[in-house]
């Protein structure tokens, strides 16, 4: 580790998936390890967050305890009181509660809209996904649970194959509501090796970006198991980008891949970060108005029949 004993690092003034490199490269230096035995996170500047930077900057904190870094955290002395304020939003996700130990206002309150950021061990997944996750989405659009089947497969098979490709058991979620925009954001990350790791035992000379790439492909995959036949992550971008015209945003390492709907195709880029990212991030978003029209529309033929 870096002889550096102490350094403080202040989160920038957006944290958004974009600026997630950004905040990567202060604290994971080019060996890819922690720049010092103790870090500090300054939060005064911050002005803005999404759902993206909770979970991102949760699994960066998970990490560095992995890595026996000792964080402490600097929070602005005063704190607004609207739902718009980035320290209020965090508070209300539980983020403090989780990595302070407390809450920082006694009041706050995990929002209707949100799934509270949490740890989600994969040998109970399904089950968070059935009591849990879907309940909730059931609720939040006024559909059937049975409307929501192919959101929660989709989603078992994004637990499987980060599971496959990590070297942890248990991965950071937390998803938010945007009613207004008629639009679900499920932001899920682990700590572990990371895709291209593993993508690089079969095909050692790509880079991260590219095996990014390789590993959306249908029919591929690293491991042998009949559990996971290397459909995973192209099922789900094809559920997710083509049938619901959402999309889906993968970083792992220094690979980041992008993937939307564009002139009725799957449109899939990539690029190198500047940021290392530890272990696995996924952004999913979903078009919910496509849900509660195939909700609006079952109903319907029930009735008829």
């Amino acid at each position: 580790m870096n002889q550096v004993t102490k350094q403080e690092i202040y989160l920038p003034n957006r944290l958004t998936r974009l600026e997630i490199n950004e905040l990567m490269s202060k604290v994971i230096n080019r060996d890819k390890e922690p720049i010092s035995e103790e870090i500090v996170f300054n939060f005064t500047n911050l002005s803005f967050i999404e759902p993206a930077g909770v979970t991102s900057l949760g699994n960066l904190f998970e990490w560095l305890r992995k890595k026996n870094v000792k964080t402490t955290i600097i929070w602005p002395k005063e704190i607004g009181k609207t739902k718009w304020c980035p320290i209020k939003y965090l508070d209300d996700s539980k983020f403090f509660l989780k990595y302070l130990g407390r809450k920082l206002n006694d009041e706050s309150s995990v929002r209707e809209t949100t799934i509270p950021l949490q740890n989600v061990t994969y040998s109970r997944s399904y089950q968070w996904l059935e009591a849990t996750f879907i309940t909730w989405l059931a609720g939040q659009l006024g559909v059937k649970i049975a409307t929501l089947g192919n959101i929660k497969t989709c989603l078992g098979e994004v637990f499987n194959n980060i599971r496959d490709h990590s070297s942890e058991n248990i991965g950071l979620i937390y998803a938010q509501h945007f009613p207004a925009r008629n639009k679900i954001v499920i932001s899920i990350a682990d700590f572990g090796v990371g895709i291209p790791t593993n993508i690089r035992k079969k095909s050692p000379a790509l880079q991260d970006a590219e095996a990014l790439v390789l590993a959306i492909e249908d029919g591929y995959s690293t491991y042998t198991s009949p559990r996971n036949l290397g459909a995973g992550l192209h099922t789900l971008i094809k559920n997710v980008v083509e049938d619901s015209n959402g999309t889906v945003h993968i970083h792992s390492g220094y690979g980041i891949l992008n993937t939307e709907f564009v002139h009725n195709d799957i449109q899939v880029s990539s690029s190198t970060s500047n940021g290392f990212y530890p272990g696995t991030f996924l952004e999913i978003c979903i078009d919910t108005s496509k849900i509660m029209e195939e909700d609006k529309y079952e109903i319907e033929e029930e009735f008829e029949w």
